[in-house]
C-alpha cells in the first residue's frame, strides 16, 4: 500500500504502528519530502471479505463485499466445495 503527503503528494513512510482492534490499526506517518516533513496519523481497517478465511477468527465479523454478494445470488460465481477435488480431477 502506497502512503503520500496529503500535503505535498510525496511519498510517506509508516513509522510506527499499533492494533486498536483485530480488523484496525493506527499508523503514524512521516513524509519523506525533507521540504515538507509532515508527520500524521492514519487508520487501516478491513471493512469487507472479498474471499472469506479457511481459518476464521470468531471474534471477528466482515461483512461479505458487495460484489461477493451480488455473485453469491446466482450472478456468475462457481460454487467452491472444500476439498472438492483438483483440475486434473474435473478434465477425467
Amino acid at each position: 500500500m502506497r502512503i503520500t503527503c496529503p500535503h505535498c503528494g510525496r511519498p510517506a513512510k509508516v513509522r510506527t504502528s499499533r492494533a486498536m482492534s483485530p480488523i484496525t490499526r493506527e499508523a503514524y506517518v512521516q513524509c519523506e519530502n525533507i521540504d515538507c516533513c509532515h508527520v500524521f496519523r492514519v487508520f487501516v481497517s478491513a471493512i469487507a471479505t472479498i474471499v472469506p478465511s479457511i481459518r476464521p477468527n470468531p471474534a471477528v465479523y466482515l461483512r461479505p463485499s458487495a460484489r461477493r454478494a451480488a455473485n453469491a445470488e446466482g450472478q456468475g460465481e462457481l460454487p467452491f466445495e472444500p476439498g472438492g477435488g483438483t483440475g486434473s480431477q474435473l478434465l477425467a
